[in-house]
């Protein structure tokens, strides 16, 4: 009986000491994000045990202690599930994507973001507790004189062109008195600030493409081909944007103008790329619209997990 003790005690203690692969792949995803997530994937797809368990393990592997919001963490997972899950359940995974033919290169709907009020918090962060109430004072104010536009533009009584021109005089207006309200060392320290946040974003993308090249395998013509595709439709659209709003076509022509070019982008894009490689490419985009339920779920102690970009 003896004999029996000491072997057993000496891999408890290992188990308990050491970094042991069967616990950390047992272990409960540290994150309510990835929690819903992982559940969410294993009910849609209907997911056999083996692939439900190897998406777990997954997801703790590259995610846990918040890495889940570092740079190319979808990429990553992509990698490994391409070669995890069963044709059925990769299928099951394409199904909304392939009924809504969602592009798997960008889309010509762009993003709507709220540019109004990220400008208005970060002119918040340098203003003094005075200025603070001046400024929520000039930002009711003009919402009114906007507010009045829209109204006039609902009953009839103003055509969506000159409602326009007063919005961008208003526009300009509200700058002006903002301009106004700032010292010249809060005018230099937004400006530094910006250009701190768009040196982030930068950093970000890098990184995420940087994964994103490794878990591709793609090689030096294939990310030539790329980025040359990229820039050409975004300099198309550019272009187009300008026309806009020059007032040289309408919203129409420019929706219809932009879903042309990232049609043809989208095209030039799965020429680059071979089978295996886009299998990967369509996990991520599945895998990224999901996720982005996910975004900001609460913590256990009720505080709000960030919810930033997934690379």
């Amino acid at each position: 009986m003896k004999r029996l003790i000491l072997p057993i005690s000496t891999f408890l203690l290992f188990a308990v000491g050491c970094d042991n692969p069967m616990l950390d792949n047992a272990a409960e995803l540290d994150s309510p994000e990835l929690q819903d997530f992982a559940k969410e994937l294993s009910s849609d797809l209907g997911l056999s045990e083996s692939s439900a368990s190897a998406v777990n393990d997954v997801l703790n592997r590259h995610g846990r202690k918040g890495k889940h919001r570092e740079p190319g963490f979808l990429w990553k997972v992509a990698g490994e599930l391409a070669v995890e899950l069963s044709d059925e359940e990769k299928a099951r995974l394409f199904e909304k994507m392939d009924e809504k033919e969602i592009p798997l290169f960008g889309s010509s709907k762009g993003k709507k973001g709220k540019k109004g009020k990220s400008y208005f918090s970060q002119i918040k962060k340098v203003l003094t507790d005075d200025q603070k109430v001046t400024f929520k004072v000039i930002k009711v104010a003009y919402k009114e004189r906007f507010k009045a536009i829209h109204e006039q533009v609902k009953d009839g009584t103003l055509s969506k062109e000159d409602a326009k021109a007063q919005k961008d005089a208003l526009r300009e207006a509200l700058k002006a008195e903002i301009d106004a309200l700032l010292t010249d060392e809060q005018k230099a320290q937004l400006e530094q600030n910006k250009a701190d946040r768009k040196e982030k974003r930068k950093a970000y993308r890098d990184s995420t493409k940087a994964v994103k090249i490794a878990v591709l395998g793609m090689t030096t013509d294939q990310l030539t081909a790329f980025d040359a595709a990229h820039q050409e439709a975004r300099d198309a659209a550019k272009a187009l944007f300008e026309k806009s709003k020059n007032g040289d076509i309408d919203k129409d022509t420019l929706r219809e103008g932009l879903k042309n070019i990232f049609a043809a982008k989208n095209e030039k894009m799965l020429d680059i790329f071979d089978d295996s490689q886009i299998e990967i490419i369509k996990i991520h985009k599945a895998l990224s619209l999901r996720m982005k339920k996910h975004k900001g779920k609460k913590g256990k102690k009720g505080g709000k997990r960030g919810g930033s970009k997934r690379g």
